[in-house]
C-alpha cells in the first residue's frame, strides 16, 4: 500500500537590491573630480546599476542631481541619490603692463592688462587716480578682472609723467653790431 501526495513549493524573489551611493561631491568648475560609482548587492541574483542626472543652475553655480538604480533579474530595483555640487568662486588671475615713466609731451603706449580665469570668460576694467601737479604727475591706474561669477582681481599700474625738458626761446632779435 502507498499513498502519495504532492507538495507545491514557490521561490519567489521580491526582495530589492541593496544600493549605496558614493558620497555628494562639491567641487571648484576646473577640479578633475571622480564621482564615484554605486555599488548593490542582492539576495539572489546579479544587480545592473544605471544612474540619470537633473542638471540645475548656471555656470556660477550647477546642481547634478544624479538618481541610481540598482535592478536584479527579477526586476526588483533600489534607487538612492547623489548630489553633485560645481561652483566658481576663483578670482581672475590678472598681470598688469609695466609701471611707465615718461616726459610730458612723448606719446606713449601705457599698455593693456590681460586676465584668465579657470571656468568663465573675463572683463577688464581700469579706474585711475592722479596726483601731483604739471611738473610731476602720478597716475595710479587699478585695474579690475572680474568673471562672470563676480569674482574679481586687482592689480596696480603706476604712470609718472615730468617735465624735465627746459623751455626753448624762440623770436628774439638779432644783434647786430655796427
Amino acid at each position: 500500500n502507498a499513498s502519495t501526495c504532492s507538495q507545491v513549493i514557490t521561490i519567489e524573489d521580491t526582495t530589492a537590491p541593496v544600493i549605496v551611493c558614493p558620497a555628494d561631491v562639491s567641487h571648484e568648475c576646473d577640479a578633475p573630480v571622480d564621482y564615484g560609482m554605486a555599488s548593490a548587492t542582492d539576495n539572489c541574483n546579479i544587480v545592473s546599476i544605471t544612474s540619470s542626472d537633473v542638471t540645475t543652475g548656471d555656470d556660477c553655480l550647477t546642481t547634478i542631481t544624479r538618481t541610481w538604480t540598482a535592478t536584479d533579474a527579477c526586476n526588483n530595483s533600489s534607487m538612492c541619490v547623489q548630489t553633485i555640487t560645481i561652483v566658481d568662486t576663483t578670482a581672475p588671475v590678472i598681470v598688469c603692463p609695466a609701471d611707465v615713466s615718461h616726459e610730458c609731451d612723448a606719446p606713449v603706449d601705457y599698455g593693456m592688462a590681460s586676465a584668465t580665469d579657470n571656468c568663465n570668460i573675463v572683463s577688464i576694467t581700469s579706474s585711475d587716480v592722479t596726483t601731483g601737479d604739471d611738473c610731476l604727475t602720478t597716475i595710479t591706474r587699478t585695474w579690475t578682472a572680474t568673471d562672470a561669477c563676480d569674482n574679481s582681481s586687482t592689480c596696480v599700474q603706476l604712470i609718472t609723467i615730468v617735465d624735465t625738458t627746459a623751455p626753448v626761446i624762440t623770436g628774439l632779435p638779432s644783434l647786430d653790431m655796427p
